[in-house]
């Protein structure tokens, strides 16, 4: 069950990954909120009660909870995995269904994404709870070999290296977003949360004199903010009259993954888009959703300290402010004038880490192993 679209986001990833998988997998996917998943899957139907897309069999959550015999296939497989993305309790009528299995499926409690240390020690662990008779255990994604890894789909990389290394793809993928005029710009995409200091960015951007262009996206909070393209620009004479914002409708994933690769800079929010910028091997800044509490600073860090580390002191210093800076700590301006400098260093940076991060196993890899599900 997810109900925001980064949520609705990696659980579509999974699921569809899975599916590609193997034809011996049968996959389904249950949501609370179809309207957020049609979003990006243009060939959903957000009144049906049942439909497959992609091999993967979409269901209702209400469907399911009312007749939790659904789960059964069309085939009457029933299931031998049951994954509960982000904290989703399963309903007692879910968990009766399951439990009349002749082998009780495995719960797996798929978390969130998170660069903190204690995740390696949690990740696998068991979890059991009073009237469930089956296997429960936590399953939680990471940077590490000692996490859950990274949904990354087979040929990824190699599909990013073509486009990056062609002129002409890249020239294609702006055409297919409507993006035909000054392709020569750098380009930078961006889908951050409402209180983004997008104002501050801009102003620190343009205060270089640099040229550039701004995609944003149709139907998010700060792209309303934003406003129209005129209400955009600056009167002649501002510093940060040479950024040319653009305004696109939400594509389907593969067209988002596709942009970020032809883009040079790209500002991602949660937990999806963050793993694609990783993938698209470009400098990027992470947006992390406001916690009272300030959680979201510990996993900055905690995120900074494994995506910085071994770099030279100085690019790493830099980065780091600039990351600290677009969360709202910090001085926009100088962190990005102190940035620029260092533009090439970061580019090979990210390049680098990507690749180096590729070495691991992904998580769909990972998750099949965990579950013990046979592929043949």
């Amino acid at each position: 069950m997810v109900d925001n679209l980064g949520d609705a986001g990696v659980s579509w990833r999974l699921a569809s990954q899975l599916a590609a998988l193997s034809p011996a997998l049968s996959v389904t996917l249950v949501i609370d909120h179809l309207q957020t998943l049609a979003r990006f899957c243009p060939a959903l139907g957000i009144d049906a009660s049942t439909q497959q897309i992609q091999g993967v069999r979409i269901l209702p959550w209400s469907v399911v909870e009312q007749d939790p015999a659904q789960l059964g296939s069309e085939h009457t497989v029933l299931p031998v995995s049951v994954v509960s993305a982000f904290s989703c309790e399963l309903p007692p009528s879910v968990q009766e269904f399951l439990q009349q299995c002749q082998v009780i499926p495995h719960w797996i409690l798929f978390d969130y994404l998170s660069a903190e240390s204690w995740v390696e020690g949690c990740h696998g662990l068991s979890a059991p709870i009073p009237g469930y008779r089956g296997p429960r255990h936590f399953f939680f994604p990471g940077f590490t070999p000692r996490t859950g890894g990274l949904l990354r789909e087979p040929g990824l990389l190699a599909r990013r290296s073509e486009v990056q290394a062609s002129l002409i793809r890249q020239e294609a993928i702006w055409q297919s977003w409507g993006l035909t005029e000054k392709t020569n710009l750098p380009t930078l995409t961006l889908f951050a949360y409402p209180d983004a200091p997008w104002q501050s960015l801009r102003e620190a951007m343009g205060s270089t004199g640099q040229a550039w262009r701004w995609v944003l996206f149709e139907g998010m909070e700060i792209t309303e903010q934003v406003g129209q393209a005129d209400a955009f620009r600056a009167p002649a004479g501002n510093a940060w009259g040479k950024i040319e914002p653009v305004r696109v409708a939400l594509r389907t994933q593969e067209e988002y993954d596709g942009l970020l690769w032809a883009s040079h800079f790209n500002l991602v929010r949660g937990e999806d888009s963050l793993v694609r910028a990783l993938w698209a091997g470009r400098p990027f800044l992470w947006h992390l959703y406001p916690q009272a509490e300030g959680t979201h600073w510990v996993k900055l860090e905690a995120f900074l300290e494994r995506y910085l580390e071994g770099l030279e002191t100085m690019l790493a210093e830099v980065i780091a402010n600039l990351f600290r800076a677009w969360n709202g700590r910090g001085e926009m301006t100088a962190a990005w004038q102190g940035m620029v400098p260092h533009w090439k260093g970061w580019e090979h940076h990210a390049l680098a880490w990507s690749e180096g991060l590729s070495e691991q196993p992904d998580l769909v890899t990972k998750l099949v192993e965990f579950s013990n599900l046979e592929l043949k």
